[in-house]
Parts: structure tokens; sequence; C-alpha cells
């Protein structure tokens, strides 16, 4: 925690670093007080390929929280993403070990120790080389014949089984993310996977129990989350976003991706069914090359179509993972790839559920700044250092980047 009990969430993204600080306000709610946002140039896809630009960018938002929130910023939650991130369920078994020497000869409930052992258990999964595991997050137990249990304590029983979900990174990324960190003057307390904290930060408790997926479109990465009743079910990054977009419209279009991307906000759409084909812009020519005209619609159908790829490729990953029968409830998109007019008609095409915008709840002051969808994962990241962090030394040190996962007891408390 930072000075006077002040969080600082920084969502390290391919276009645009933000920081968000928050302090806790009432029992159950954040009040911000500070929020800053820079450029970006030194990732690509989520993966640092520039510490100095990076750690500068981080450095920029830094100061601005610094003076607006009247703290000094010593430890940061940091969000995680990009191609490098794999995740799995897994499952440990154990044995109620040796009954009669614990309880004189009776049969002995289920301790938070018998936990820890079985979750040891289910993280021992056979990892490549130069990966680390970032999250365990349980997802339900069985206790002997009973299975489907949210927290197998004071249970009786002789095997205790447990299914969790592993979000792994490589271990390289996860270094280069500590190190930028530092030489922008700061420490990393934690990582959260980014997906993870835009569900913390926009999903209701009804969507959670439903079943919902949750789909974040940034600059470099699409990101996406599936919760069941019993919790985080699947995670997956993808490294594409809406960065593709930019690219394609430069290459149809012939000219520089800055004139793409700024023509992209101001009269792009990804349905163009909404779209208006009187509204003609004019497009610059590269070179002294002749400038041409183009209206929304056939503008609009080259947005569309990466969109409507980029979609069915989440969706195709859902189903090769058997994740679709989990949303009940819909879809929610969050990230700035999810602002593009025309979204959310699309998204229902590609998935057939009913879509909505995530924007951050569970602020007492939500003001225009982050009251959008592109702040879900800033956001987030606070609202997961509120409910599991402490005073404790920070999870990923200058030392060593294994550090102790939120303990399961935790857990039980505040999971999904």
């Amino acid at each position: 925690m930072n000075s006077r009990g002040v969080y600082i969430g920084l969502d390290i993204g391919t276009s645009k670093v933000c920081a968000i600080a928050a302090e806790q306000d009432h029992e159950d709610t954040l009040k911000i007080v500070g929020v800053s946002s820079s450029p970006s140039t030194g990732l690509r896809r989520g993966t640092i390929v520039d510490i100095e630009a990076t750690s500068n960018a981080i450095r920029t938002v830094l100061d601005e929280i610094e003076v607006s929130a009247g703290i000094k910023a010593q430890h940061v939650t940091v969000g995680i993403a990009g191609e490098h991130i794999y995740s799995l369920n897994a499952t440990g078994v154990i044995g109620i070990a040796d009954l009669s020497k614990r309880s004189g000869g009776k049969e002995l409930e289920i301790t938070e120790d018998d936990v820890d052992r079985v979750i040891e258990s289910a993280k021992a999964v056979g990892l490549p080389n130069g990966r680390q595991i970032i999250h365990v997050i349980p997802q339900q137990f069985a206790v002997d014949d009973e299975a489907g249990l949210r927290n197998p304590i004071g249970m009786n029983g002789r095997r205790l089984e447990a299914q969790v979900h592993l979000v792994t990174s490589a271990t390289t990324s996860t270094k280069n993310i500590i190190s930028t960190v530092r030489h922008a003057g700061c420490q990393v307390k934690d990582f959260v996977l980014e997906p993870i904290a835009s569900a913390q930060s926009v999903l209701t408790e009804d969507e959670k129990q439903v079943g919902v997926g949750l789909i974040d479109i940034g600059a470099g990465t699409t990101d996406a989350i599936v919760l069941s009743k019993f919790g985080v079910e699947h995670t997956v990054s993808l490294p594409f976003g809406g960065n593709q977009v930019t690219t394609d419209i430069a290459g149809i279009l012939r000219i520089t991706e800055e004139q793409a991307d700024e023509l992209k906000l101001k009269y792009g759409h990804c349905y163009t069914e909404i779209a208006a084909a009187d509204k003609v812009f004019d497009v610059k020519g590269v070179g002294g090359r002749q400038d041409r005209n183009l209206n929304e619609v056939e503008f609009s159908m080259y947005i569309e179509a990466r969109m409507d790829e980029t979609l069915k490729m989440v969706k195709s990953n859902l189903k090769e993972s058997g994740m679709l029968k989990h949303l009940n409830s819909g879809i929610v998109l969050t990230g700035g790839g999810s602002k593009i007019p025309g979204i959310i008609p699309l998204t229902e095409r590609v998935f057939g559920l009913p879509v909505r915008l995530g924007s951050p709840i569970g602020f007492n002051d939500t003001t225009e700044m982050i009251d959008g969808p592109e702040y879900a994962t800033a956001t987030g990241l606070i609202a997961h250092a509120a409910k599991y962090q402490s005073d404790d030394a920070n999870r990923f040190d200058q030392s060593s980047i294994s550090g102790a996962f939120n303990s399961i007891k935790e857990f039980f408390k505040n999971n999904f």
C-alpha cells in the first residue's frame, strides 16, 4: 500500500499507460483520488520491447498521480496480458492423512492446511522451462463422493479433490515488467491478469452467478474471461487488437498509421448497417498523391471485416475450450476497442447472445474520466488490491519473482 492507504492500479497498455489511485471510502466503495494516462510506444502485443520508453510513460503518469493524490507512489498493482500468457485448469487430489494420530481414531474435519495441500497438489503441473504461475484460483472441491463444493473446510472425509484455474506467464516477460516499473522509481506489489481485473471492476454478482463472458479489446491484445457460479472457468490472451484495424486501414488506403487511426476514431464503425452512405470525407494522399473521397459505409466495411474476425477467433477459442455453455447471461465488452460504434450489434451477431458495455462499478464518485470500458482494467486492479493486499512485502520484489500466493482463506472470503 502507498502512503495514506492509497492503492494504485497501473495498466501498461500497447497504446497508452494508465494509472488510477483510490482509497477506501466506505466498507464496499472506493474513492478515486487520481487518474492519469500517457501515450505508450514501448509495447508490442502486450510485451515490453522498449524498457526506457515504457518506464518514461509510467513515470509520467505516476508524477501526475502523486500531485493529484498528494502521495508518494511506492507500490503499484500491475495488469499483465499478452501472447506470453497461458492458462489452464488443473486438478489436485490428496488423502486426509493419518486420521488416527490427528484425532485419536475419530474422523477429523478438513482443515485449511488440508486445502493448502490439495492446492499445492493441483499446482504440480509440468510447465516448460521459463514459465511461472502468477494466479492459482480455486474453482470447486470434492470431498469423497460429494462434488461441487465451494469451501470444504470443516467437512468430514478421507479424500479431498480441488479443481483450480492456473494462469502462467513467461518469466522473462514478468521480469521485464518488474525492471521497467523499478526503472520508473516504483515497485510491483502484485500482478493481476487483465481480464481478471476487468471482471472485478465491471461484472455484477448476478452475472457471475448465472455465467458470463468478458471480452477486453485492447490495442495490442484481445483478452477474455469466462465465469460461472464456481468462479473463473477460463482465461485467454490473444495477440491481436484494435491496432490491427489501424494497420488494415493504412494498408488499404495507402496512408500512414497515424492518419488511419485518426480516421478510425472520427468516422469508423464496425457494423455497416449503422453507417451512413451519404457521409463523405476526404482521405489525404501521402507524398503528394491525389486525395480521395470515401463514405462511411465503404470505410466501415474495412473495420467490420477485422473486428468480425477478431470476435470469431475469441468465439472459436471459447468453443474449443467448452466454455460457450457458461455464457448464460451473455457477453460484457471492455477496453478501448469496445468503444468503436457498432461493436454491440456486431458482437451480438457473432455470439448470438445479449451484449453490453462494461463500465467500472463500486466507486462512490465515478467521474466521466473513469466511466468507460477503457478504464475497466485499471479500476479492477484497484479493486483487487483493496480486497487482497495488505502492508506485507511485495509478492514480486527485487530479489524474487516467485512470491507468495493469496491465501486460500482470502479466496473463500472474496473469490468471484
